[in-house]
This record gives C-alpha cells, sequence and structure tokens, in this order.
C-alpha cells in the first residue's frame, strides 16, 4: 500500500485557474495529491454526455524548504501522485488526451507550506475510438460493423463454445454506437436484457456465450 493510499479528500479553492493553499504545518504529500484532484476537477472539458476529458500535465509549484524535502522522496512520490491522479479520473470518468505527466518545480517566491498547481492539455488532436473488452483483452473497432463470435470470419474472435459462429455486432458511426444480436443460437443480452438491437455507451456491458464484454470509448491522440 502507498504511503498516500488512504489520503482525505483536499480543500478545492481555485484562484485564477491554479490551486493555491497555504497550510499552517509543513507541507504533506497527501496535500500534494489533493491540489492536482482540485485542479484536475476544476479544468476538467465536458465533450459529450459520456466523454469528460481532463488535463494530462500538472506543474506543481513549491516553496524551496517543501521543495527540498519532497525531493529527498524520489520517484516514489510521483510515481504515487501519478496512480492516485489516475485512479481520481476513472472514478470521476475523466479521459485524458495524452499520457499523465506530473512535474515539482521550486519557486523561491512562495512561502513554506504553499503549494500551486497549474494544469495544461497537451496541443494534440483528439478521437474517440470504441474499444470492446473482453478476457483482459482489448480490441479496437475500427469498422462501421465489428462481428464477434467463435469462428474465424467473425471480425473478433473469441474462444468460446457458447457463441455462435458470429454472434454479434457492434455498429459505429463515429459519434454513437449499437449492438445487435446477429440471429444467434443463445441470444445476446446487454445490461441484463436479452435484446435484438440497442443503442449503447460507455461502459455498457454486454453478455453472449460464457463471456462478459464491455464497450468503452477511449480517447486517442493523432499525430498531425
Amino acid at each position: 500500500m502507498g504511503f498516500l493510499e488512504n489520503f482525505e479528500k483536499g480543500l478545492e479553492r481555485i484562484v485564477n485557474g491554479a490551486f493555491s493553499k497555504t497550510f499552517k504545518s509543513e507541507l504533506q504529500p497527501v496535500e500534494i495529491a489533493s491540489a492536482i484532484r482540485a485542479e484536475m476537477d476544476s479544468k476538467a472539458s465536458i465533450l459529450s454526455r459520456d466523454r469528460i476529458l481532463a488535463p494530462n500535465t500538472f506543474s506543481v509549484s513549491l516553496a524551496t524548504p517543501d521543495f527540498k524535502r519532497m525531493a529527498t522522496l524520489g520517484d516514489s512520490l510521483i510515481n504515487e501522485l501519478t496512480e492516485l491522479t489516475t485512479r481520481h479520473a476513472v472514478k470521476q470518468g475523466f479521459q485524458f488526451g495524452a499520457a499523465l505527466a506530473i512535474k515539482l518545480i521550486e519557486d523561491q517566491t512562495l512561502n513554506m507550506g504553499q503549494v500551486t498547481v497549474r494544469s495544461t492539455s497537451q496541443n494534440t488532436k483528439v478521437e474517440w475510438m470504441p474499444t470492446l473488452d473482453v478476457a483482459g483483452k482489448r480490441f479496437l473497432l475500427n469498422k462501421a460493423h465489428t462481428s464477434v463470435g467463435r469462428d474465424a470470419s467473425a471480425d473478433i474472435q473469441i474462444d468460446d463454445n457458447g457463441l455462435s459462429r458470429k454472434h454479434f455486432e457492434i455498429i459505429w458511426d463515429g459519434k454513437s454506437a449499437a449492438v445487435r444480436d446477429l440471429r444467434s443460437t443463445n441470444g445476446t443480452t446487454v445490461n441484463g436484457k436479452k435484446i435484438d438491437e440497442v443503442a449503447i455507451a460507455d461502459s455498457t456491458l454486454i453478455q453472449a456465450g460464457r463471456s462478459d464484454f464491455t464497450f468503452r470509448v477511449i480517447a486517442r491522440t493523432i499525430s498531425e
């Protein structure tokens, strides 16, 4: 268990786009984590009902005494902060447009106990990509119609004798998705209900044969 595992929710006061708070005692790692969380929450952008894009780069400014003290923790501090920030993003349903990066900066103008967090999003173009997760594997759905079944003729072949040769398909038009049963023997279930065809959103559970599938829509950066 990491040394930040049980940190409590931090203060969430935002001033001109940056989190700033002076603590009465020595600055603690949990307070840095809380500051990053607050900054992320304030800067997340709602792109659609199911998609929220969060900033991926965080610059954490610390007073010289605090910076030197945190530096003694080495990479373990950054690793813990990165893990906790990622967990918070997942819990909130946030997605990153690029890899998460956290950097500590020494700021001689700050008083001891003061922390300021500023965030940015990399200037990259983002596209939303549908995926299907099953048995620890993730499949990109890069076609308008993607069939799933046990036979090699299916776009996604799954080793499951409970599946029909082509059991169901995912339909994607670039913005929205649907799942359609392909006259399978045992039927297709979406969120606990048998379907013929139904619209689906991020995190929808699809059950077919003996397998559980999770439909997701993820952010993917595009090289320009």
